[in-house]
């Protein structure tokens, strides 16, 4: 397969403005206090949406609210940010909740009563207005909410009512369109929602659960007919014969009318780590439980994480030693039609068992190539975690000499971390931690230049220029540089050989380096710019076309 990258990556890129901060002890709060943070989703517009549980006196206990972040970081909603409701009938805990948003940045909340179980469904639009009630859309008993926003401005809800998950469409204003709240059967067995796909007739199809006691599960799938409601297949397909958990959220993606889950499971007293495919008609072409994710079975792997290509699968999953008190990381990638294992058959080490780096967010892919959120630290919930950002190439490789970029180094415990997917090549970190006491929700940004040829950073304000671009015989690289400084310049090929390299002394202003790379084959390469006084390392794309 041919990788192609026309995206630049820096190792110093935190482009900061109005209220994000280079200081990564301090970051950006987005509010007072939290609970817990219920999820946090990426606008369109570059904005970040925070979904949180405010704790506050009884006889409410706790509010649900949200906040916005600019994409400069400025909080849209005061300090602690919009309220979304008061009347939700809570304890003093919560219980598994989503959000999600639609293609118009519409938000949908899904939370449950933890007095009463009572379940709630909220629309609001990108100005915190309710499109729907109010008090939310509810149901009388509802865990374990799915929400799936339909490209029609409809929404199909999933929702657990002991002993069955039910299924229901939604009108753009919250009017149901189904004749009634569909159940979701596959035998004796109780059930629960795990995913929801739309299909590109309009039928969804919705991963689910079946349980009898306790958590532990089987995954299975059923597809529904659009209009009505119906079941599709005569019988619902079982995905798995591993034990699973209901009340954990897997990890999936979609090409196409092909839908993927990313899941670990229990085999034997050891967890492994699948990719199952499902395709429009029910059929598994991968077999039960799909793809393994390695050949390995001594270590434990955990919390699978996917993201979905072109013609591939990614999938992350944090590895543990059998006493399961180390933890470390891989990566594998899929051919998404074969199920094929690309980076061998033990996936790729990212983190040694026993370094205490493990992935902390989803992942998401940036021009095709991986992108997550790491946690340093013994995460117990009592001892200081850092939180740093992880970049790939598109064969699994760090781009970063580095390795990895901080982005929270307070020395506290971080919880309900989260990563927001790349807008106009940023992401933003949102996690939970005690600086003053107090849990609260904090955000940090990070911006990857998004010119072709063009890399503004540095703690120096360094500047590079590359053109031609294409070149056909010698590219000109423009280096402007602050203060007197040594630069090594290479020229590398995409299977990461060094065609080309040359040391510069560069002089305050701006550097002219001619590459003369006539003499190099046609094709796609990398001029890596190197200073030896800093900690700078630049990567830009160059074509080459004779």
């Amino acid at each position: 397969m041919k990788w192609i990258l026309t995206w630049v990556f820096t190792s110093w890129a935190l482009v900061i403005t109005a209220q994000w901060t280079t200081e990564l002890d301090v970051n950006t709060q987005a509010g007072t206090s939290a609970l817990s943070i219920l999820k946090t989703l990426g606008a369109s517009d570059g904005s970040t949406v925070v979904v949180f549980w405010k704790e506050v006196g009884a006889p409410t206990n706790l509010e649900l609210r949200m906040q916005r972040l600019d994409a400069n970081g400025v909080a849209q909603w005061g300090v602690d940010g919009m309220l979304v409701s008061d009347a939700i009938s809570m304890s003093t805990y919560t219980v598994m909740g989503t959000a999600v948003l639609d293609a118009d940045d519409n938000l949908y909340i899904g939370v449950t009563a933890t007095d009463g179980e009572l379940g709630h469904v909220f629309k609001l639009d990108a100005q915190g207005n309710h499109l729907w009630d109010p008090a939310g859309v509810t149901f009388a008993t509802g865990y374990g909410i799915v929400i799936l926003p339909l490209s029609t401005g409809e929404a199909v809800v999933s929702w657990l009512n002991v002993p069955n998950a039910f299924v229901q469409k939604f009108d753009a204003s919250g009017g149901t369109l189904w004749p009634t709240a569909q159940p979701v059967i596959s035998g004796s067995s109780k059930t629960a929602p795990a995913e929801l796909f739309e299909l590109s007739n309009g039928d969804v199809e919705l991963m689910f659960h079946t349980y009898n006691f306790g958590v532990s599960s089987t995954l299975w799938a059923q597809r529904y007919a659009g209009a009505t409601g119906e079941p599709v297949w005569s019988a619902p397909t079982q995905l798995s014969n591993k034990t699973t958990a209901w009340n954990t959220k897997y990890s999936a993606g979609q090409i196409g009318d092909a839908t993927y889950l990313g899941y670990a499971a229990a085999t034997g007293f050891r967890f492994d780590s699948f990719l199952q495919r499902v395709d429009p008609d029910g059929s598994l072409p991968w077999g039960i439980n799909g793809a393994d994710f390695d050949v390995n079975e001594t270590d434990y792997e955990m919390n699978t994480r996917i993201a979905v290509g072109e013609g591939v699968v990614w999938s992350i999953c944090n590895y543990k030693d059998p006493n399961q008190t180390q933890n470390g990381e891989r990566i594998q990638r899929f051919d998404s039609e074969t199920g094929a294992r690309q980076l061998t058959d033990n996936g790729k080490e990212l983190f040694a068992i026993g370094t205490e780096r493990v992935h902390a967010s989803d992942l998401h892919l940036l021009n095709g190539a991986p992108l997550f959120l790491m946690e340093s630290g013994m995460d117990n919930g009592v001892s200081p975690t850092e939180l740093h950002l992880v970049a790939l190439d598109a064969e699994g490789d760090f781009l970063w000499e580095n390795t990895t970029e901080p982005l929270a180094t307070f020395s506290a415990n971080k919880s309900d971390t989260q990563l927001t997917p790349p807008v106009s090549g940023q992401v933003v970190a949102v996690w939970r931690e005690a600086k003053a006491g107090t849990d609260a929700p904090f955000a940090q940004n990070f911006q990857f230049p998004t010119g072709p040829s063009a890399v503004p950073t540095g703690p120096d304000r360094a500047s590079l220029q590359l053109f031609p671009n294409p070149t056909t015989a010698t590219a000109t690289l423009q280096v402007e540089v602050q203060r007197p400084q040594t630069l090594r310049c290479e020229v590398v090929g995409v299977d990461g050989r060094t065609a080309l390299a040359q040391a510069i002394a560069l002089v305050p202003g701006v550097n002219t380096i001619q590459l003369g790379v006539q003499s190099l084959p046609n094709g796609l390469y990398f001029v890596r710019a190197l200073f030896a006084n800093d900690r700078s390392n630049f990567s830009i794309p160059l074509v080459i076309q004779h």
